[in-house]
């Protein structure tokens, strides 16, 4: 019961800050052409662990919100670039993503790539480079658009990175 009580405040903090983007008519007349306001979208989900060891230690699903912004659309895709939360208490991640969406009729797929700061178990950072692939569905195309997605999301870590990479950062650490 506890567990849900914190769901439900994350989930009232994430509409807090939605309800402070899209601010009162008065302060948007502050902005000149009201670009910043415009093509943003806040997903809220569940997230599933794929390790039992993290799902016998921190329960089998937490929380997942992003907020994205549209900064490219075209006619058959658009582009993406937002930031998330996915996890739960001790363990976490926060991906920063680029996305490409391609939309048939009302099929949407796509997947992207960014960067994640993540928390394990044992409280050290894992942080990353993050795959996500998309499939969803557009359930209405009026001012505020609604659809359903399911993301699959690759969280890595240093080690995935290309050797070289390693030994620069390495070096440039000893310098």
């Amino acid at each position: 019961m506890k567990r849900l009580g914190s769901l439900v405040s994350a989930a009232s903090l994430l509409m807090l800050g939605f309800g402070m983007l899209v601010a009162p008519r008065a302060a948007q007349a502050q902005l000149q052409n009201g670009e910043l306001t415009k093509d943003w979208a806040i997903r809220i989900g569940t997230y599933i662990y794929q390790s039992q060891t993290t799902r016998s230690q921190n329960g089998e699903i937490g929380f997942s919100g992003t907020v994205e912004r549209t900064v490219y659309r075209g006619a058959q895709y658009d582009v993406t670039v937002g930031i998330g939360y996915n996890g739960w208490d001790r363990v976490y991640t926060v991906p920063v993503m680029v996305t490409g969406i391609m939309h048939k009729a009302n099929l949407r797929y796509g997947g992207g790539l960014g960067y994640s700061f993540n928390k394990r178990l044992d409280g050290q950072g894992n942080n990353g480079p993050a795959i996500s692939l998309l499939l969803g569905y557009q359930l209405s195309r009026a001012k505020n658009p609604l659809s359903i997605d399911a993301r699959y999301m690759i969280f890595g870590h240093r080690s995935w990175l290309p050797e070289g990479w390693k030994k620069r950062q390495s070096a440039q650490a000893g310098s």
